[in-house]
């Protein structure tokens, strides 16, 4: 990756980590952008509790939430902490582990890579810390690939340069996320009118655990909907029977975003249950920003923007002039060729960036 692709990302970063939205409306762009930087294959961040244990996790790939509860039989076990250290004491600071070069062959060796590692298609990784005060909040795991290069130190120390942000972002984040909009995650479920799950598509696992924000420990553990999806499966039955109900949907918002399931019959036998993911406008428009290839405070000055901020309001939340602003803006406009902020809206709004989303 180039210096200059690098220094906009990690603008990219610092911004996300300063919204003061909550940090798991925030954490999968940061996973994102690190793995980006790094040209990482997938990443992982698990959030840590006030006692140092795992309290939540965040993954861009479905398989590791499935490994879950072999990770945690093999730390009960001491089987983790003999190779790499307990996550307990990750956040304690008290041990660190950062890459998995330093393992060498014992890594291939181990039950962890066996049974945690391997299944979701990695091989090497490195673990970033998020610090905030004397102690770690969380702990962000990029992956590559069986196959490619193992990580350097350099690497590492290019993620963890942004610790201290995203600890600052996991421990002062709020619930006020603003006004929301579709995101690029959308997925499908088939299941039984008894509410057993027959088929899923690609996103639809990981929204429906995030949706019911049972992401850590093992899930939901079997192929039955979880209570809150199994209701709209109901309703809709009800509707087929021609009963006077409320429609099949439900909106559920929570700390990883907004999500809207929805119901549609699909045949005697079942149904199909569509859930969109909703974000941010402000994340939003901040990711489109930067992908749009906008320097570091035009991202900002496009972002606000967008939100229906004034140009008094930017220039306040970046302690410089009203005129700098209107400079700017005019910058932002002639370099995405719009000449209106509802242009720049429909410009960034409309534009998912894929390279955010697994």
């Amino acid at each position: 990756m180039s210096r200059t692709s690098s220094t906009k990302l990690g603008a990219h970063i610092r911004h996300v980590c300063a919204l003061k939205f909550h940090s798991a409306t925030i954490i999968p762009s940061v996973v994102a952008a690190t793995r980006e930087i790094v040209g990482a294959d997938f990443g992982h961040f698990m959030w840590s509790d006030e006692r140092f244990a795992i309290s939540s996790v965040y993954s861009e790939i479905d398989e590791a939430y499935k490994t879950l509860g072999a990770y945690e039989h093999l730390r009960r076990t001491g089987h983790v902490s003999q190779l790499i250290g307990d996550f307990s004491e990750w956040m304690s600071l008290s041990c660190g582990f950062t890459n998995s070069d330093h393992l060498g062959p014992a890594l291939e060796r181990s039950a962890f890579y066996g049974e945690v590692l391997s299944p979701t298609g990695g091989r090497h990784f490195i673990n970033v810390v998020a610090r905030h005060g004397a102690r770690g909040w969380g702990s962000l795991i990029l992956v590559r690939e069986k196959g490619r290069r193992p990580f350097t130190d350099a690497e590492y120390r290019l993620v963890d340069a942004f610790s201290r942000h995203i600890g600052n972002a996991v421990r002062h984040g709020s619930d006020s996320d603003g006004p929301f909009a579709d995101g690029a995650r959308s997925g499908i479920l088939v299941a039984d009118w008894n509410g057993r799950i027959r088929h899923q598509s690609r996103f639809a696992y990981r929204l429906m655990l995030e949706s019911i924000d049972r992401t850590c420990s093992t899930g939901i553990g079997d192929d039955n909907l979880p209570s809150e999806l199994a209701s709209v499966v109901r309703s809709l039955r009800a509707i087929e029977r021609g009963l006077a109900v409320g429609p099949a949907v439900k909106e559920i918002t929570n700390r990883w975003g907004r999500f809207t399931w929805s119901a549609y019959p699909l045949n005697d036998l079942g149904c199909v249950l569509h859930c969109q993911h909703q974000e941010p406008i402000l994340l939003q428009a901040l990711r489109a920003a930067r992908s749009a290839g906008l320097s570091d405070r035009k991202q900002i000055v496009a972002a606000r923007l967008v939100c229906g901020s004034s140009y008094h309001c930017i220039a306040c939340l970046l302690d410089v002039k009203e005129s700098t602003v209107v400079d700017c803006v005019r910058n932002v406009y002639w370099q995405l060729g719009v000449s209106s902020v509802s242009e720049l809206r429909q410009r960034l709004l409309n534009k998912v960036a894929a390279s955010e989303v697994r």
